[in-house]
């Protein structure tokens, strides 16, 4: 029999290895071949995701050090859904808090205190469909972000936000600890395929 792929619990998995693991993911996405095909494909499925979806509200992000940036999708499906509504996040570094504040295309951004673009605006919205950024994934829909634990702490208790995560195919592990306060995502979309809780419940055309 194989051994599993993916051992959330493994006792064998060292859980000092994830500043590692950010560092080495970081630097491959950011040195990718053929970044525009894959930036298209991802686009693709990320348009036909929004389409089965049908949010109302809908969180995004500013893209930052090599993430697949949402944006041009985002804006190209709001134009033909004018009823949703979007946000984007504000973090506040003191706190270790963050929340989302409605935005549209064209609006001012300023920029945050990681040196990410952050809304202006005071209309504080919690999405229901909210695109997350990963520097990496398992298979399950476990996420290793950058370790500041925002997206963690806003998701603890909002069991009814449905979370996509966003990822390049290359930065999938197949072994990553899973910590307590880890918030699986409900799918990682990468640009060959889905992932996380509920891919078989999604077919996308290829």
């Amino acid at each position: 029999m194989n051994p599993p792929l993916y051992d959330p619990l493994s006792p064998e998995t060292d859980q000092h290895l994830r500043p590692n693991l950010r560092r080495e993911l970081i630097a491959k996405r950011q040195t990718l071949p053929d970044l525009e095909r894959r930036d298209a494909e991802l686009a693709e499925r990320l348009l036909q995701v929004l389409d089965a979806l049908e949010p109302e509200t809908l969180g995004a992000y500013c893209a930052t050090r090599g993430e697949f940036d949402p944006m041009p999708s985002v804006t190209k499906w709001l134009a033909a859904h004018p009823e949703c509504t979007l946000a984007l996040p504000r973090v506040k570094e003191a706190t270790k808090e963050m929340s989302f504040f409605a935005w549209a295309p064209g609006e001012p951004l300023r920029s945050g205190p990681y040196g990410i673009a952050e809304p202006t605006g005071e209309t504080v919205l919690n999405p229901a469909t909210l695109l997350v950024p990963c520097v990496g994934f398992a298979d399950v829909g476990l996420r290793l972000g950058y370790g500041g634990g925002y997206y963690d702490r806003y998701l603890a208790g909002r069991e009814e936000v449905y979370t996509v995560g966003l990822c390049y195919a290359c930065c999938e592990l197949h072994q990553l600890d899973m910590q307590p306060h880890d918030q699986l995502m409900d799918l990682v979309l990468t640009e060959d395929g889905l992932y996380g809780l509920d891919a078989l419940s999604l077919t996308l055309v290829d």
